[in-house]
């Protein structure tokens, strides 16, 4: 595997959201399996391409692991001039490699091109998101929204159409469509996903409305009660721009694990 096909997975890894890394090797001396060589290392351990195999290939992989649980790139040496060294290898060389970590943007998918959902894409791009909306509307009436989102899909039917869109696993979903028939269908289809958060628009009264003939669609409370409804931290504000800081703050909460409370009177 060449440099370019390297590129080629990578490109492929990005488009699916995975993490990885590439181990490249940038030095060599004395006897090694290899002087040259990439290995692509995906965050669930699978790699591709090799920098010359054995010991210095799995303890290279160990290392481009957890360069990718810690975010950083990191340049590695390793010894293979005894069975006492690191590596167990007694080729007689070292080589040095150069370990580059490539993480993937977080994903958010706003089903509704509403007021709420533009306010939304904007934010969510503005702190680093990629974005995609879906909406079953006609482009030309929603062509100013189109534009602020990284991918547009166009759905006739939420429930079945959305089913079948290929999003990245562990994306983040805000539904708030022209109707909370049409925010049913586009949850029935989001809780098939794997996502990392999904929230949902609508006073008590009408999630509840909704969620009971989702019960009775089949649909358990344990996933309806995965749902945050009605969406957004408590925050203050009617407007739509003071709504999306509510939605995305939520996300961000939960994305980054804490607690939404603030920091006054404690130490960061």
């Amino acid at each position: 595997m060449n440099a370019i096909d390297i590129v080629k997975e990578q490109v492929k890894a990005y488009e699916k959201g995975i993490a990885h890394a590439v181990v490249t090797i940038v030095h060599s001396d004395g006897s090694t399996p290899r002087t040259n060589g990439k290995m692509l290392v995906y965050s669930n351990g699978a790699t591709k391409g090799t920098i010359g195999g054995g010991n210095v290939e799995c303890i290279a992989t160990s290392d481009a692991l957890q360069c990718i649980r810690e975010g950083c790139n990191r340049l590695k040496q390793y010894d293979m001039t005894s069975e006492a060294s690191e590596t167990g290898m007694t080729c007689g060389g070292n080589i040095s490699v150069m370990i580059e970590v490539f993480t993937v943007r977080p994903v958010l998918v706003m089903c509704g091109a509403g007021h709420i959902g533009e306010a939304v894409l904007r934010l969510a791009s503005f702190v680093g998101f990629d974005t995609i909306l879906v909406d079953n509307r006609e482009e030309k009436d929603i062509a100013e929204k189109i534009v602020l989102a990284d991918r547009f899909v166009k759905v006739h039917d939420y429930e079945e159409d959305l089913k079948n869109v290929d999003i990245p696993d562990g994306a983040h979903y805000v539904i708030a469509t022209q109707g909370h028939n049409f925010d049913g269908d586009a949850l029935v289809a989001v809780l098939t996903k794997k996502y990392a958060y999904v929230g949902m628009i609508g006073s008590s009264l009408k999630i509840k409305a909704l969620f009971e003939k989702m019960e009775e669609k089949g649909i358990s409370k344990e996933e309806l009660n995965k749902v945050y409804t009605p969406i957004g931290l408590d925050l203050g504000g009617e407007s739509p721009e003071e709504i999306a800081v509510s939605i995305i703050a939520e996300i961000l909460m939960i994305k980054n694990g804490r607690t939404g409370t603030h920091w006054m009177g404690k130490e960061k």
